[in-house]
């Protein structure tokens, strides 16, 4: 029998802390060893921030995920949400957050969604590989003009179907970019590795996992 609670039974402060101790030892820890043996090896410090994100979202919003061993497409979440993760850890290329809306219908599910996820892992000046910092924004489309704004505005046009939105990497800014038009995402979550005599410690500098809508920057 399964005694663990499940994080939907949690409150916001005790995930709180978890999301602080799930980067330590997941995320930080992961990724130190990896810059670590890149060194000898000379292959990438990459971390799976896909996964490492989906774990990181369900202790934000208090939402399990769709189950042990699901993976793939569709929801990431047991609610319907969708999660988009970006990295910048042990990369080279600024990364984006895609989303295929390459049909109405598809714009129109996704416009829909209870809500989207979007996280990403970087530091704040390019280049460097650490400290990490780990930032969650949180968009409920169905009641959000600004973002769906932006996304019917893209869908007008002739594009590959591609939505792409760019993340404020290494920027304390929470805009992300668009061809189509720019975006102030609502903040949930943002944390900062600190090194304290050798120790990797998170300093979680923003909590709030009902953070409102978007705005026009």
């Amino acid at each position: 029998m399964d005694l663990e609670p499940s994080v939907a039974e949690l409150d916001e402060q005790t995930r709180g802390g978890l999301a602080k101790s799930f980067i330590e030892d997941a995320v930080i820890g992961q990724y130190r060893q990896l810059v670590r043996w890149q060194h000898i090896t000379g292959q990438s410090a990459q971390i799976d921030s896909g996964y490492l994100g989906q774990h990181l979202v369900s202790l934000v919003s208090g939402i399990p995920g769709r189950g042990r061993g699901s993976r793939g497409k569709g929801a990431d979440l047991a609610d319907g949400s969708e999660i988009k993760i970006a990295s910048t850890l042990g990369g080279v290329d600024k990364p984006r957050w895609n989303n295929k809306l390459d049909t109405a219908q598809a714009v129109e599910t996704y416009l829909n969604n209870p809500a989207i996820y979007f996280g990403l892992f970087d530091t704040p000046e390019k280049g460097d590989d650490f400290p990490v910092r780990v930032r969650v924004w949180i968009v409920e489309p169905s009641r959000d003009e600004v973002f769906r704004r932006v996304v019917s505005t893209w869908a007008e046009k002739q594009t590959s179907g591609n939505f792409q939105l760019h993340p404020p990497c290494w920027s304390s800014s929470d805009i992300a970019t668009n061809q189509s038009g720019n975006v102030v995402l609502p903040l949930a979550f943002r944390a900062t590795q600190l090194d304290v005599r050798g120790v990797d410690y998170l300093q979680v500098e923003h909590w709030d996992p009902s953070p409102g809508r978007c705005s026009a920057p």
